[in-house]
């Protein structure tokens, strides 16, 4: 995960999940999964014992099946229902500022634009618009430097080299990349396209 750090919730959550479908797992793989030291697993799997989440079978002295219970399962729908509705908390707050993004745009006549950068940014907004059925404006393409992805589709849209720009129609280019913002904005500089026309998601 980029942005969140495992809670304890969040690591019962995973590591049920995880013997769930992996009863024969080792504590290396667990400790892998849930980003806690593998000297800790042992704690964590003696506390959902504990609490009937799920029981040790030890098939040897070395090896030992972890099989989730009743209550294991109970437990981990319950986690993951929790989680998901916070994730779709931030999913609204993120999808809120881009929608006043959008609007802003509008408001100024916008209606075709581009996107510069064909990452997750532009996926993300991609996937706010293509819900937006009564609004205007409108993508006709992204625009990338990565020859990887030039020729390329991004949920349906086509992405382009910088020398692509001038055969689409639009009113605007909406650079998307957080870490190349400055460096995208000097490339459209060079080619005389007009600063004008240039709008940062990250940027006011």
């Amino acid at each position: 995960m980029k942005f969140f750090s495992p809670t304890s919730r969040l690591k019962e959550l995973l590591l049920l999940e995880h013997i769930e479908k992996n009863p024969d797992t080792t504590q290396k793989k667990i400790a892998e999964i849930i980003g806690g030291a593998t000297s800790m697993v042992n704690v964590y799997i003696d506390s959902l014992e504990e609490k009937n989440y799920m029981k040790r079978d030890y098939k040897s002295a070395k090896v030992v099946y972890y099989n989730i219970t009743p209550d294991g399962v109970k437990r981990k729908n319950y986690l993951a229902i929790t989680y998901l509705q916070e994730l779709l908390e931030l999913y609204r707050l993120a999808e809120r500022n881009v929608e006043n993004f959008l609007s802003n745009l509008e408001s100024k006549g916008y209606k075709n634009i581009l996107l510069y950068g064909a990452g997750e940014v532009a996926e993300t907004i991609l996937g706010i618009i293509k819900g937006r059925t009564d609004k205007p404006l409108r993508v006709l393409a992204l625009v990338d430097d990565d020859k990887g992805r030039q020729g390329r589709q991004l949920l349906g849209y086509n992405i382009i080299p910088r020398e692509e720009i001038s055969k689409y129609k639009h009113d605007g280019i909406v650079i998307t990349s957080y870490t190349f913002e400055d460096n995208i904005t000097d490339k459209l500089n060079e080619i005389g396209y007009p600063e004008d026309k240039i709008k940062r998601f990250f940027t006011k």
